[in-house]
């Protein structure tokens, strides 16, 4: 029953009379607007109460909502303090973000597994002590895991290594910290403990770090019907507002990482050429795919001919709207010539297969017996970040890390032909990114970084 969200305060709750009515309203799931638009004949069969019961209710329900309506004045908003922003500790960063992170909003990282989200989150919590003079709040951070407890000693060592946290009093000692095991206590920690904490460290508390979002919301909420779909729409916009009130309330950023799922490119029966004002046409801008890959997605669900040697015309076409995978190309390239100068066949370095490669104890075999196969094109984008619209609507900057692979140095530098070992995956190098995907404060933009003993620091592309 909606009722104690639209009028928490209505005399209907606890009016002994209608505590039947109430009773049948939250069985049979009838909600307020119903209550108030659908005749009284129809609400009592729906109720299996009196109608004279149900009119009477209408009634009074009613006369509040009017009273309600009638006595909201508009009045003058107290002055509210500008956003103001701290440093991540790097400079291209912050400039990339316009100034650092900001308060007054929220501020979301997203990305897949090891990309380097907590590892951001967990700069920003020791950044944020750091004095105005040196670019911080000179304030605490509340930091709440949902996957595991706080890495202190990973902390301890970014503390260790930067010399201006040392010596302006940056410390673990600064950072509140509490674990959520479930949906439930993640509710319960952000809509009672953590207003309360902001209540009694009023003003000292700058920054507030969830890490992740939704990580209980993806595996609890239930998602089986569309009524569903609208509750957990409904679940996440209240979940939002309710940390945007804390963040303007109390004048402190709030930053949150998100996990992401898959949205792979399935065939459609109902093919049609998409508008710009399709959710589906605006996703990619808004959740940071490669241009190629945006263009491809709109040209596969465009109508098609029937005949099979234009469709095939079109595949042909489809693919080359993908991105040219170079380094793949330049790795080829440099095998040829090693197979020329020690006619020996060339060694696999299949892109998909890295990680397996990579994997400890499995060298891929010798160089001179495995077999190569060509990769043209790079990966199509097919992650989004959880939570959807609902709450995209609400975040003021998203933020994309990944992890790609690029040509190692050895094959940069033609020297090949001087390695001697027997493990493929010497040929490719970690290659990690930030993009602002969209923001308040700056343009979209990206670079790359790398993950040091100091945390997050930017590098030459």
């Amino acid at each position: 029953m909606d009722l104690y969200d639209e009028l928490p305060w209505s005399e209907l709750l606890y009016d002994e009379e209608f505590t039947a009515l109430l009773d049948a309203t939250k069985q049979h799931q009838v909600s307020v607007v119903e209550l108030l638009t659908v005749n009284a004949k129809e609400l009592a069969r729906i109720l299996q109460r009196s109608i004279n019961e149900v009119s009477k209710f209408q009634e009074v329900l009613s006369l509040e909502f009017n009273k309600q309506l009638t006595q909201s004045k508009p009045s003058l908003t107290a002055e509210i303090e500008d956003p103001k922003s701290f440093s991540t500790t790097d400079v291209s960063i912050d400039d990339a973000l316009g100034g650092g992170i900001h308060t007054h909003g929220i501020t979301e990282i997203f990305g897949e597994s090891s990309t380097g989200k907590s590892q951001l989150l967990m700069q920003l919590s020791l950044a944020v002590q750091l004095p105005p003079k040196l670019g911080g709040l000179g304030g605490k951070c509340v930091y709440i895991t949902t996957e595991g407890d706080l890495p202190t000693q990973r902390l301890q060592e970014m503390i260790a290594s930067r010399p201006e946290f040392k010596e302006n009093g940056v410390s673990q000692d600064n950072i509140f910290t509490v674990s959520c095991n479930d949906l439930v206590n993640q509710e319960h920690i952000l809509n009672v403990q953590l207003p309360i904490l902001l209540e009694n460290h009023e003003g000292a508390i700058k920054l507030v770090i969830i890490d992740s979002i939704s990580h209980h919301l993806r595996v609890e909420l239930e998602s089986k019907s569309f009524k569903d779909f609208q509750g957990n729409k409904f679940y996440i916009d209240q979940m939002a507002e309710g940390l945007l009130n804390l963040a303007r309330k109390h004048l402190l950023a709030i930053v949150v990482a998100n996990q992401v799922g898959d949205k792979p490119l399935s065939d459609r029966v109902d093919t049609c050429r998409q508008d710009v004002d399709n959710y589906e046409y605006q996703l990619g801008w808004m959740v940071g795919w490669k241009d190629s890959t945006i263009l491809y997605r709109q040209k596969y669900n465009e109508p098609r001919a029937t005949i099979s040697n234009n469709n095939e015309k079109i595949s042909r076409d489809l693919e080359s709207i993908l991105s040219d995978d170079d380094d793949a190309r330049l790795i080829e390239q440099e095998l040829i010539k090693v197979t020329k100068m020690s006619n020996k066949p060339p060694a696999p370095i299949d892109q998909g297969n890295k990680r397996k490669l990579q994997e400890p104890g499995n060298n891929g075999g010798s160089l001179a017996h495995n077999r190569y196969d060509k990769i043209k094109k790079r990966k199509m984008d097919n992650q989004v970040p959880n939570l959807g619209l609902a709450w995209a609507n609400h975040v003021a900057t998203r933020i994309l890390t990944g992890k790609t692979y690029k040509a190692s140095s050895l094959i940069k530098r033609g020297e090949l032909h001087l390695y001697k070992g027997t493990d493929p995956s010497a040929f490719w190098q970690v290659r990690r990114t930030m993009k602002v995907v969209f923001s308040t404060y700056a343009e979209p933009s990206q670079i790359s970084f790398v993950i040091s003993r100091r945390g997050i620091e930017t590098v030459s592309a």
